[in-house]
């Protein structure tokens, strides 16, 4: 995916073959790290040919053998946390890295050393999209993520037929569209869930929305880009269950009702989408919460700190 992307603006893209390692004591697991020491030999032998003035990393497995390769030369590293909690390879390498930029404001007390917070860039467009914010009466907007949410997908119809004055537009993901829209039978005239949204729609989702329903990745600093309260449902399977821990930061500004996935039935979730509809002074008191978080510059302040990181 990068590589294209990289194509595309005229980049230099150089990949390593790297695969996650669960676990050091299966077959599997030694030919993944086999593969991650070959990755670290080829990175380090790319980069003391390209003498870089720095690395920047947000983390993921594929990172930590250009991250260790950085470490070897002496090169200055520095490294985005998009969650609360930064993903193993982050924290592997944080007390090395020159900088450390977050998303989330726990970040700094989970990793304990010096964070400098600058917020989640968020696509300009969307936030052009915003600054002219009409919600709509009743609106909700349904996000998964990108591969959709099977949980959502199937409790969040169900509570729609229980609240017959809302309306709903939801984002079910490609791989679980085909098995979940015969999930909205009989209510598509107030239900239009879609594989996934293109743009466009996309930016009409956060200009009209009322309330978000939605995992709770770092995409949550779009509904704070949006002023717009949410719903969150954490992956209960995240790693280091950072997706929980993004969402309490929510839940404790009063922006977002963190529900636990295990423990939640069709009928409070129908509850809490009436309480949000309900209560204009809680979504107002959200909004502004939100806006309080939201960092529009973030892009501008994570280049900033890289750049002076490379002096």
């Amino acid at each position: 995916m990068e590589g294209q992307v990289c194509e595309d603006r005229g980049y230099r893209f150089q990949g390593f073959d790297s695969v996650p390692v669960y676990s050091y004591k299966s077959l599997a697991g030694a030919i993944a790290l086999a593969k991650l020491l070959r990755a670290s030999v080829a990175a380090k032998k790319m980069m003391a040919a390209m003498k870089p003035d720095i690395v920047f990393s947000t983390g993921g497995y594929s990172s930590a053998p250009v991250m260790k390769a950085a470490k070897s030369l002496g090169v200055p590293l520095a490294i985005h946390a998009c969650d609360t909690i930064p993903g193993r390879s982050l924290r592997m390498f944080a007390n090395y890295a020159k900088v450390v930029t977050s998303t989330f404001r726990a970040t700094e007390q989970i990793l304990g050393r010096t964070v400098i917070r600058t917020g989640h860039p968020v696509r300009a467009e969307l936030r052009t999209a915003i600054s002219n914010r009409r919600p709509e009466e009743n609106l909700i907007v349904v996000l998964g993520g990108s591969g959709g949410a099977k949980f959502l997908n199937e409790m969040v119809p169900q509570a729609a037929r229980q609240l017959p004055n809302i309306r709903v537009l939801h984002s079910a993901g490609k791989s679980q569209y085909g098995n979940s829209i015969h999930l909205v039978s009989g209510i598509e005239d107030r239900y239009d869930m879609r594989p996934y949204f293109e743009s466009d729609v996309m930016s009409m989702a956060y200009q009209t929305g009322t309330l978000a329903i939605a995992r709770s990745g770092s995409t949550v600093s779009e509904f704070a880009m949006a002023r717009m309260p949410s719903i969150l449902v954490p992956l209960p399977t995240s790693a280091d269950n950072h997706q929980f821990r993004n969402a309490q930061e929510f839940e404790s500004i009063g922006a977002s009702t963190l529900v636990n996935q295990e423990t939640c039935t069709v009928e409070e979730l129908a509850s809490q989408i009436n309480v949000w509809l309900k209560d204009k002074d809680k979504r107002e008191t959200a909004a502004q919460a939100l806006s309080e978080w939201d960092m529009p510059d973030a892009t501008f302040r994570i280049w900033s700190a890289v750049k002076n990181a490379a002096i």
